[in-house]
This record gives structure tokens, sequence and C-alpha cells, in this order.
């Protein structure tokens, strides 16, 4: 009966002490990936044992005093009936289960040692998913891998033509090259002649030759009786033409329009003189002096006990990481209560959650009931 009552406490509590004997330590481990079996196994618990925990917290023996409707004297009763039943197996046989949990042994050196036995998933979140077996992924060749192997498999196929196929090959291309090697040497040996015009080349030229031979007889040279003028001659030639008259109306016309520009760049000294007259207004700017406000922080509550300070608290839960703990902690608090962190003591090493604390056990004790409603009957008081 025992045995079913500690099964029972590890799906949802990470430590279940059994008092003079030891505790139950569950530790999370991650799915799995078998590459031999090729299976998947889902996220579980796995259970340690830890002989130093011997003080008795009083989970174990609540719970099973409040599922079989007896006294909790009854229930350490059952317990410690329990716990000497197991030492007196280790010392006869040397050998005790668990049943589905684990098996216990004493080493070489009368140690006692566990061994767990994996059985049902003691993970709620893990509850229902089996383990399941897949079959293994043919890796296919990617696109890039099979076009380079075609591209080698074309290559050898032209390796293994006959003679004459990869000489005719090679005739066509050098016949290519040696074409346009002739003609550029053609065309760099026109490019030296001085006299000879490249854009001839060109066929659109043709459709343009009349204009071209119309071209063709530019005059290059002087006529033969020619004598060109002097520089004198040709200034008396160009006094003749233009007379003084029309340059004497060209200077009138040229005189009304400097006077208009003159008259502009004095009114526009003037007006240079009329902003530099302005004197700049002074004004002065007073700054405001604004007092700093002092920012008033909110008292923040006390969520973790650290040391004995003689309170007594309501338990509802030990957990062996500061993890889980606060995520109880931080439920109760949404519930509207009170919660806080007990940290470990000397002797200890379970992180305890309280829902209420009080200044003497009397009353912690008197105040109890009204947490088993919500909390249910395994609840203690931990006078620290």
């Amino acid at each position: 009966m025992v045995e079913k009552h500690i099964k029972s406490l590890l799906y949802d509590h990470d430590c279940v002490i059994i008092p003079d004997f030891g505790g139950l330590i569950t530790r999370y481990v991650s799915a799995k990936i078998n590459p031999v079996k090729h299976t998947f196994a889902p996220p579980s618990k796995k259970i340690a044992f830890n002989e130093k925990l011997v003080l008795n917290d009083g989970l174990l023996i609540s719970t099973i005093a409040y599922h079989n409707n007896i006294s909790k004297e009854a229930a350490q009763q059952l317990v410690s009936d329990f716990v000497h039943q197991a030492k007196s197996r280790l010392h006869k046989e040397n050998r005790f289960e668990l049943h589905e949990i684990g098996v216990f042994k004493y080493s070489a050196e009368q140690k006692l040692e566990f061994e767990y036995v994996e059985g049902d998933n003691l993970l709620d979140a893990s509850f229902g998913l089996p383990e399941l077996v897949a079959r293994p992924v043919r890796v296919e060749e990617p696109a890039v891998l099979r076009t380079l192997i075609k591209e080698r498999q074309q290559e050898r196929a032209l390796e293994k033509q006959p003679l004459r196929k990869r000489l005719k090959r090679a005739y066509n291309v050098a016949a290519g090259l040696a074409l346009a090697g002739l003609a550029g040497s053609a065309l760099y040996f026109l490019s030296l002649q001085a006299d000879y015009n490249l854009s001839s080349l060109n066929p659109i030229s043709l459709f343009n030759s009349n204009y071209t031979l119309s071209n063709a007889n530019l005059v290059k040279r002087y006529a033969a009786g020619y004598v060109p003028l002097t520089e004198e001659e040709r200034s008396a030639t160009y006094d003749a033409i233009l007379p003084e008259k029309a340059s004497a109306v060209v200077a009138e016309e040229k005189q009304p329009e400097l006077a208009e520009q003159t008259d502009w760049i004095a009114d526009a000294d003037s007006v240079a003189l009329a902003f530099a007259s302005e004197e700049p207004l002074n004004q002065e700017v007073k700054e405001e002096v604004v007092a700093p406000v002092k920012e008033v922080k909110p008292v923040e509550p006390v969520l973790t006990i650290k040391e004995k300070n003689g309170r007594s608290y309501i338990i509802i839960g030990g957990y062996s990481t500061t993890e889980n703990a606060e995520i109880i902690r931080q439920n109760a608090r949404k519930a509207g209560y009170d919660a806080k962190t007990v940290l470990p003591g000397r002797y200890s090493k379970l992180y305890r959650v309280s829902v209420a604390d009080f200044a003497t056990p009397e009353e912690a004790k008197a105040a109890i009931n009204n947490y088993k409603k919500s909390f249910g009957e395994t609840i203690w008081v931990l006078n620290y």
C-alpha cells in the first residue's frame, strides 16, 4: 500500500521522502533517438535516490492518512513498518525491490545503492505518447550532383569517339582561328596606309556613292594667280565697308544703357546702406529652471525566505529545483494567496512553497483547515 502511494506522489512531486530510509528524486529527461533501432522515445522522468534525505516532511504520511481515512499516527506506523521490512530484506537478501520504481542493494563498501527500473512514464506532459519506430530515409542525389554526373558522362562519351572525328573537330577549330588571324592582320596593314580610308569598307557607304564622288575633287591648293592680302590692306578694306556714322549711332545707343546700369548700381548701394544702418534687436531669453521630480519607488514584497525568522508557514509542496518552486508560487499568487518560497535549510535540499505565515505554530495549525479545501490534505506546518 505504501509503494502505491509513493509512485502516485512521484507523478506530481520532484522529491518524495521515506522517513528514516531516504528520498526519491525525479529528474527530467528529454526525448531520445536510437540510431540503431530507429526509435523515438518521448520525454520522461528518471528517479534517483539520496539516502541522506531522511527528515520527515509530512508529505507521504499525510497522503496515506487522507486516502485511507485514518489518523496520522496510524499512517506513520504503516510507514515505519514498511521501512523496517525493507531494511530487514536488505540485510538478509541484500536486495529490496520497490515495485515499478527500482531496486535497492548494498555495495561492497556497505553503501545503499539504487537502480532505476524503467516502467511507466512519470511525466504528465508525455501522457499517452508511445515509443515510435521510423524507417530510415534514403538520401537522394541533389540536382547539382546529378548535373555534374551528366556532364562527366558526356565528356567520357566524347573521349570514346574515334580518332577521325576528333581530328576533324580540331581541324575546324584551327581553320577558324587562322581565318580570324588573317582578317585581323589585313585590317592592321590597311590602317598603316595614310591615303587609304578604312570607312570605305562600310557597306552603307555604297548608298551614298554620289555624295562621296562630288566631294572627292576638293580644292586642296590656291589658284595659280592668287596673292594673299596683308594686314594693312585688310583693315583698309574693312573701314571702307563700315562707314563712321554707323559706328557713332551704335555708341549713342549704348550710352543710355550704361546710364540705366549706373542708376541701378546707385540704388543697390543705397539699399545696402539702409540695411546696414538698422541696429539688431538685442533680446534676452531667460530659460526656465524646472525642479527635478523625485520618483518614489514602491516597496517590493518579500517573496523569498532566506533565513530563519521564527514564523510558522503553511507549506503546500517541496521541490528540488527553484524553477518548479517558482511556477507553483506564481500560480498561488495569481489565485490570491501570499505565496513565498522558503529556501532549503541545513539538512534539507528542497525549495518549499508557502501560502500563508503566522507568528506562532498554534495560529498556523488553527488556520490550516481553511487551506486544505484548495490544496488538499497533504499540506503541513513548517516552524522556521
